[in-house]
């Protein structure tokens, strides 16, 4: 067992307050402070946009949905996640049972896969028609920012028969109040899509909505671009007005603990690489994780990692050690639905990836959980410590050993915020992550750069369609102020960006920036193997082709087999239509593959370009991607399917992991090695693709070039 430094976590308790006027609770509730505030913030008529920046677990959901409750108020909620949807819409039926609010609100959860069924069953013939008929059916109503952002950006309409707000206006009119849940896992590309649809949706004639982003961590570029276009918010946050306290005393009247005392340890030879987190549990299973559940017969444990391959493969060695007594589940983005809607519940240890770190709610005393940033670590450490009924509540933090150097101090760092075997109150030690972890890049320059294109093809709708100029008079110059003010723009230099990648046939990269959260250009449809006990159907999926080339041993097939075979299995195959390939999942490497891409090209006068590309190009003879991979079965039928396939690509003539380390880059940032020489074992230049393309070239495009041969401008 490794050296651990541990520190203890005093428990959290939060203020109550008298029930404001016009909220009935059920007999024997009260509320606490923030969720008081935030309800009278949505009822204050200057207030356009709320904060509640409340700590994990005390509550954000009833704060947002107090007044569907209690004031008829209908609300269309936005999760990041599918599974935090899920978790939600037991959540707000549960609310439901309990405050019996007279106008009976009907509750449902809305998810692209969701409208893929209904309009394969028949039951609606377009996703237009599937969203119309939910928005006017549910008064509560669960889904995702994509959707609502796609809806506002004029898809799923039929061309120029639908006008263009026939979609928007109808969801916008039904629900008065809108929340985004969890927003600050999300970077500058959907921060712009948001003040794009907020800004639109003010100018139509919705300017009395309400927004309500849930938060412990809002964004401040959000916040700026609010104060800039010149939206009202409020902020609200118990920390600033004293109503969290961190002990126990006999004047408890007026507080309710939130939040368990945890002990929290930290490895210290964790190295920062994808396989020192899976080798500490793997050594630590029986010493460690086994003893605690043996000690503690009663527990519930979570393990969340970044990698879906570490849960896959720790899966069986977990259940080896641990089954029948206590029963070991998955919940990852590659586990079957079935599996996904049970695991939670019937888990004594979950193994999950960020498909349950981002608000999923869970009754467990034992936590192991790797971090990508200071955010994520408050928001996966926050699982813990929700629920009282253990005696224990017991943490470790597998984060790279030079970060828990920073954080602990010892007789050579005296200065470092934490020492070993102390306590510390929920503030302090956020506080102290914050300031010991390495930058992560919040790309300050996107909105101005690329997600101004998004705002100018809504600007350029509102200004060129009949329909849209009749029924709302300076539509397109009450946006067009708004959204340059805003996003610090020029709405004529965004046209001209716009017809320059049109004139180029760049449709792509027009594409990719009126996105959410981009596109899937490198996603492959896949036959899962790997558990014998998944049901047939929910063998099909998508999955990203570096990871399945890093982590996954797979066989080619071919698209005619693989979509005959979904469709027996009663599978909707639309979704795996642009699939770039398609593999039978057989199994996991032990060790991570070496691969890289490779371009039979001039990589020096591409890198040297500082541009965002289309490639193949064949008006500018740009030859496509190719993969070289040493072994591996299939790839050269699949490195030809790349080399065919327009991708939307920005090359740098830096290595990645220069990139990363200089610009703060996210641990899921699509940055790959790229070399124009099949054998190089270093290669010196990286690739990025979709929209982390179109990010990487705003904090790169003023770079002097490697081999000094003048400035890009």
């Amino acid at each position: 067992m490794s050296e651990n430094y541990s520190i203890n976590l005093k428990p959290v308790y939060s203020q109550t307050v008298i029930t404001p006027d016009g909220v009935k609770l059920p007999k024997g509730w009260s509320l606490y402070w923030h969720q008081a505030e935030t309800y009278q913030a949505l009822q204050d008529p200057n207030i356009d946009i709320v904060f509640n920046r409340a700590m994990t677990g005390d509550g954000k959901s009833l704060a947002a949905y107090l007044s569907a409750m209690t004031n008829r108020t209908y609300t269309l909620a936005m999760y990041p996640t599918n599974e935090l949807a899920r978790d939600q819409e037991k959540q707000v039926q549960g609310y439901k049972d309990i405050f019996q609010p007279k106008y009976e609100p009907q509750i449902k959860r809305l998810t692209a896969a969701i409208l893929e069924k209904s309009i394969a069953t028949s039951q609606m013939s377009s996703k237009r028609d599937g969203i119309e008929d939910f928005s006017t059916n549910y008064e509560i109503l669960l889904t995702n920012p994509d959707i609502f952002h796609y809806i506002h950006n004029f898809y799923y309409l039929r061309g120029k028969i639908d006008n263009p707000d026939r979609l928007f206006r109808r969801i916008d009119e039904n629900y008065k109040l809108f929340i985004y849940d969890e927003f600050h896992i999300f970077s500058s590309p959907q921060i712009a899509s948001v003040i794009n649809t907020i800004l639109l949706m003010k100018h139509t004639g919705n300017a009395n909505k309400k927004f309500l982003f849930l938060s412990a961590t809002p964004n401040e570029l959000l916040k700026n671009f609010l104060e800039k276009a010149q939206l009202r918010y409020q902020e609200i946050d118990p920390v600033d007005v004293g109503a969290y306290k961190f002990y126990s005393d006999n004047s408890n009247d007026g507080w309710r603990q939130i939040n368990q005392p945890i002990n929290l340890c930290f490895p210290q030879d964790i190295e920062p690489n994808f396989s020192s987190s899976y080798k500490w549990i793997e050594e630590n299973a029986e010493t460690v994780i086994l003893k605690f559940f043996q000690d503690n017969p009663n527990s519930k444990g979570a393990i969340i990692l970044n990698s879906i391959a570490a849960v896959k493969k720790l899966l069986p060695k977990l259940r080896a050690i641990f089954e029948p007594r206590w029963k070991v589940r998955e919940n990852t983005g590659l586990t079957g639905e079935t599996e996904k809607s049970q695991s939670v519940a019937e888990a004594d240890l979950l193994l999950g990836t960020s498909t349950i770190d981002v608000g999923v709610d869970f009754r467990i005393n034992f936590l192991i959980f790797e971090a990508a940033d200071a955010g994520n670590f408050i928001q996966r450490f926050g699982r813990l410590g929700r629920h009282e009924g253990f005696e224990t509540y017991q943490a470790y933090a597998l984060i790279p050993n030079f970060i828990v150097a920073r954080l602990f101090k010892d007789e050579t760092h005296p200065l470092h915020p934490l020492q070993d075997g102390e306590n510390y109150n929920r503030i302090e030690f956020n506080n102290a992550i914050r300031s010991s972890w390495i930058f992560k890049n919040d790309f300050e320059c996107y909105p101005r750069r690329w997600g101004g294109i998004q705002s100018y093809y809504i600007y350029k709708i509102l200004s060129s369609n009949n329909h849209m100029k009749d029924k709302y008079p300076d539509i397109d110059k009450k946006f067009g102020t708004s959204i340059q003010r805003a996003l610090g723009i020029k709405l004529e230099h965004m046209k001209a960006q716009y017809y320059r990648c049109k004139g180029e046939k760049k449709d792509k990269i027009i594409d990719e920036a009126r996105s959410f959260r981009g596109s899937s250009q490198l996603d492959c449809a896949i036959y899962d193997l790997t558990n014998p006990d998944e049901p047939e159907a929910e063998r099909f999926k998508m999955y990203n082709l570096p990871g399945i080339l890093n982590n996954f041993i797979f066989e080619l097939w071919d698209k005619n087999s693989f979509i005959e075979k979904a469709e027996k299995a009663g599978v909707i195959t639309t979704r795996f239509d642009k699939a770039l390939c398609y593999l039978k999942f057989k199994g996991y490497r032990d060790v991570r593959e070496d691969w890289h891409f490779y371009y039979p090209g001039n990589l020096r006068e591409l890198a040297k370009s500082g541009k965002v590309q289309v490639i193949p190009d064949k008006q500018h003879e740009l030859q496509g991607l190719e993969i070289y991979q040493r072994h591996g079965y299939g790839i050269n039928q699949i490195s030809d399917a790349v080399s065919r396939r327009k991708l939307v690509c920005f090359i740098s003539d830096r290595d990645r992991n220069f990139l990363r380390a200089t610009l703060g880059l996210p641990m899921h940032f699509q940055a790959y090695p790229l070399t124009n020489e099949p054998e190089d074992r270093s290669p010196r230049y990286t690739i990025t693709f979709g929209q982390d393309a179109l990010l990487l070239e705003t904090l790169t495009w003023h770079w002097k070039p490697k081999d000094d041969e003048g400035w890009i401008c």
